[in-house]
């Protein structure tokens, strides 16, 4: 975690005109809610929203606005490149993502290889909603049964319908992203002892403004406050649109705890759920400091 040491900018520390909010999306924690809303606001994103209309093309890094079906404006504005994989941040380092100050925001998933878009010069500020190991799993079993319309082949998952979450848990199918999900991208290895939970702890209370998925419409309030969006035209429509409303959201049943499925979850999750309990008792502290932290002029 070198990269995040080096290339993130601490979470006390003022904010910088030549700084860029970088959002670690977590699957099924309220990403895409928090795209879709922060591109209402007029914001300027950095995601894989950025290659379409085929802009993966460009030479060199711009602006783009997408147009609405019937050919209008939409008012959606997006950086050419693709930060939610490995090769899409490595096209956008060497056009200049971070010097080029285009992005109002970037979204990734990988907190080390996206710090590596960035310098110490220009440095990345991270935030995020962070949720239950337990519930992010489940939630993400039921999405692969239904998520048809996702890019991305390994998303959409038609042979687990007929699985219960007890045999999918236990069979070969399971993915590598519910197992200590969160403590394995923030440092970029499997975690194998407290020394890299405690290494895991200590990079969100240095490097991240963190919010909790069940506290979501207070948490983006946060966000907006430490950035400087609270006081956007639009915040109010886009809020209630996509914070409170939400999109991409798939009700499901839950898993109740002490079942089989929690217990098998939660030993699968040992480290994630650690770490989960740091961060909330975090949230808690950045709350009672939030309002000392300068945000953007």
């Amino acid at each position: 975690f070198i990269s995040i040491a080096e290339n993130a900018g601490d979470v006390t520390d003022p904010l910088l005109d030549s700084d860029t909010p970088l959002y670690w999306h977590i699957f099924k924690s309220g990403g895409s809610s928090m795209k879709a809303y922060y591109t209402c606001l007029g914001l300027v994103t950095a995601s894989q929203q950025g290659i379409l209309e085929n802009h993966i093309s460009d030479k060199e890094i711009q602006v783009w606005e997408r147009m609405t079906k019937k050919g209008r404006p939409s008012g959606n504005h997006y950086v050419n490149v693709d930060t939610t994989n490995e090769a899409g941040m490595i096209r956008a380092k060497r056009l200049g993502l971070a010097e080029s100050g285009l992005a109002d925001v970037v979204f990734a998933p990988l907190p080390p290889s996206a710090s590596n878009m960035f310098y110490p010069e220009h440095k990345a500020r991270f935030f995020g909603l962070f949720r239950h190991p337990i519930e992010r799993a489940v939630s993400l079993f039921y999405y692969h049964q239904i998520a048809e319309w996702e890019r991305n082949p390994s998303t959409y998952r038609p042979e687990l319908k007929d699985m219960t979450i007890e045999e999918w848990i236990k069979s070969k199918k399971i993915d590598r992203e519910i197992m200590n999900f969160m403590t394995t991208s923030l440092l970029g290895k499997y975690p194998s002892n407290e020394e890299d939970l405690e290494n895991a702890k200590e990079i969100l209370r240095t490097k991240f403004l963190v919010g909790l998925f069940s506290r979501m419409e207070e948490s983006v309030e946060r966000f907006d406050k430490y950035f400087g969006w609270y006081d956007k035209e639009k915040r109010q429509k886009c809020q209630e649109r996509f914070v409170i409303n939400g999109i991409n959201r798939n009700p499901h049943d839950s898993v109740q705890e002490g079942s089989e499925a929690w217990d098998i979850l939660a030993k699968l999750n040992s480290y994630d759920i650690q770490l989960y309990e740091y961060v909330v008792q975090l949230y808690e502290e950045q709350g009672e400091n939030v309002g000392d932290y300068a945000a953007a002029e």
